[in-house]
């Protein structure tokens, strides 16, 4: 069924629609909680709260305004980041003393080697702070002032925060490398 006759069913409380509805965006929803949250279990509570909030303010669905997926994505992302903040009232932001140099003689092409289930765990690793920051950065294409404002942190404290989640990241994923190129150097030999 095309999204906009699945949307009016749902307003008008189909229960088969909502269900599809649910069906045809759970894991897109469910993959936006996670990113945010270390345990899955969490992430499906969040999930659940996203599309209550989602079947609670169809009616403000506006078609003419902008696609779906965006209007979901921009409520469930608010949602989550509302629900963070209640559950922790302060991220901790955390400044290592130094930061581990990568690995020179790994290419920047091993990194097409990465599955998303190992950048996600990756993610998943870092302090709330830097999974934040990393998140609104990258995947809600926010900017460092935005940032700011939303976790009520400086814009130079969202930029630098970001370029240690960034490298931090780097180093982790550089890391899982080496060790997936030392087994298989030893499986040829």
């Amino acid at each position: 069924m095309e999204i906009n006759k699945l949307i009016e069913q749902c307003k008008v409380g189909n229960a088969a629609a909502e269900r599809e509805l649910f069906q045809r965006y759970a894991n897109k929803v469910f993959v936006l909680c996670r990113r945010y949250v270390r345990q899955k279990e969490e992430a499906y509570d969040l999930m659940q709260d996203c599309f209550i909030k989602l079947f609670n303010s169809l009616e403000k669905h506006d078609s003419n305004k902008g696609s779906f997926d965006g209007w979901m994505h921009k409520i469930c992302t608010n949602l989550v980041l509302q629900n963070l903040r209640k559950k922790r009232r302060s991220i901790s932001l955390t400044f290592p003393d130094e930061m581990p140099e990568p690995d020179d003689y790994l290419i920047q092409e091993s990194f097409n080697e990465i599955s998303t289930e190992l950048l996600m765990s990756s993610i998943q690793e870092l302090s709330e702070g830097y999974r934040m920051i990393l998140n609104l950065y990258i995947f809600e294409g926010l900017t460092h002032d935005e940032i700011g404002d939303i976790l009520g942190i400086a814009t130079s404290t969202s930029r630098s925060q970001y370029a240690r989640a960034k490298k931090l990241l780097k180093n982790k994923l550089q890391a899982h490398l080496v060790i997936n190129n030392t087994t298989d150097e030893r499986r040829l030999a």
